[in-house]
């Protein structure tokens, strides 16, 4: 899966490693959705809830196989499990593909919203 976010160019943070996806799956409010073709992963994304906002994560589809319906069938998966009204999605400004991407399916950037990130010291 890391091969495919990487040619996604998503990010590559520590959360992103086997043992923390690992864990973040085991939780019962978490799923990851994958669409295979012949075998081969060409698409990915990671879900969970809070208990109160659900969250995407890393919605990746293989470049070759994007326009086909597969990124809406993902998110429809998600949508289906997190069963939330508000879901959150993070995209940084510089994903064009992404951003195009979640207008199309109508989310819509939230005036006012900054995320802060922080890292555990």
């Amino acid at each position: 899966m890391k091969e495919l976010w990487n040619s996604c160019d998503l990010s590559d943070e520590p959360e992103d490693q086997f043992d923390e996806i690992s864990s973040f799956l085991n939780s019962p409010q978490s799923a990851g959705f994958v669409a295979f073709e012949k075998r081969k992963i060409v698409g990915a994304v990671l879900c969970g809830s809070d208990g109160r906002y659900g969250y995407i994560y890393h919605l990746a589809v293989a470049d070759a196989e994007r326009k086909k319906g597969i990124g809406i069938r993902l998110v429809k998966s998600c949508s289906n499990f997190l069963e939330r009204q508000h879901i959150i999605i993070m995209v940084r400004k510089n994903n064009e593909a992404g951003n195009k991407f979640w207008s199309q399916l109508q989310f819509q950037n939230e005036d006012g919203l900054k995320i802060k990130y922080f890292r555990k010291i």
